[in-house]
């Protein structure tokens, strides 16, 4: 494996267990299919045929449920280093459409090369499925905020998940982290309408709750906004316990590496 790869999936990953070398030359394969994405293409639509999962190399992309008389929902973000389509890998055709939201790469990946997973890379295997469970979990969450908090909150909780998420990945700056959405999508996300947006972050800024620099938001007030909104961040409790052991040699000398990463 090149010593000099970069990945931001494996950052991701790495958070969690440190990774061997044959790991990380296995990701280093799913991501070889390395295809320029251009700001508002699809990835995938509704009904076509999936082959297998599409690695996130770097950008933003969405998934998008259309109503019939023409709104748009953003059911899922998703950001530089994770798998789309690992959780449908079971349907041979997309039930969702996906678009990119910024500029970035895609690098699709077959399905029957993920048989290795199971074989040669078990842990990897785990790791990336309990890394999808927490994923779910995350979408629980924010799909429990929809139905039960106030708008206010809704939105402070969607920012907050959006933090952490990035925090996984390496990508965000601790309370600042760029949100490259309009107002239009954020209210898709979240079940508001721009202006109810607009007039929401207007008054986190006047009140000193958050300073907004598109597309950077920081979150000023931080542990009082998880405290209004009862939030848990998922990706603090991934069990690794019951991880096979790593195939090969490792790359960071460590001796046990199956041992969890702290985050």
């Amino acid at each position: 494996m090149n010593d000099d790869y970069q990945s931001c999936l494996v950052s991701r990953l790495s958070r969690f267990v440190p990774l061997t070398n044959a790991e990380r030359g296995f990701i280093q394969e799913m991501e070889k299919d390395e295809r320029p994405q251009r700001k508002g293409r699809p990835v995938v639509s509704v009904g076509d045929v999936t082959e297998g999962i599409t690695v996130l190399k770097t950008g933003w992309a969405v998934v998008k449920a259309d109503s019939a008389d023409g709104r748009s929902q953003i059911l899922r973000v998703y950001l530089p280093g994770e798998v789309m389509g690992l959780a449908e890998i079971g349907s041979s055709h997309a039930n969702h459409r996906i678009i990119m939201q910024t500029d970035g790469k895609i690098c699709p990946f077959p399905r029957k090369g993920l048989a290795p997973l199971f074989s040669d890379y078990p842990r990897l295997g785990a790791l990336l499925t309990a890394l999808g469970s927490l994923d779910q979990i995350a979408l629980r969450h924010h799909a429990s905020s929809l139905a039960s908090m106030d708008a206010s909150n809704k939105l402070k909780f969607w920012l907050l998940q959006l933090r952490s998420r990035l925090e996984v990945a390496n990508v965000g700056l601790g309370n600042r982290f760029r949100v490259p959405f309009s107002q239009v999508e954020i209210g898709q996300a979240v079940g508001l309408t721009s202006i109810y947006v607009n007039k929401l972050l207007r008054r986190f800024v006047d009140e000193g709750d958050l300073e907004i620099d598109r597309p950077y938001f920081r979150i000023l007030k931080r542990d009082e906004w998880e405290r209004d909104c009862e939030y848990v961040n998922a990706f603090l409790d991934m069990d690794t316990s019951w991880f096979p052991a790593a195939h090969g040699e490792g790359s960071t000398g460590d001796a046990d590496l199956s041992a969890p990463r702290k985050s």
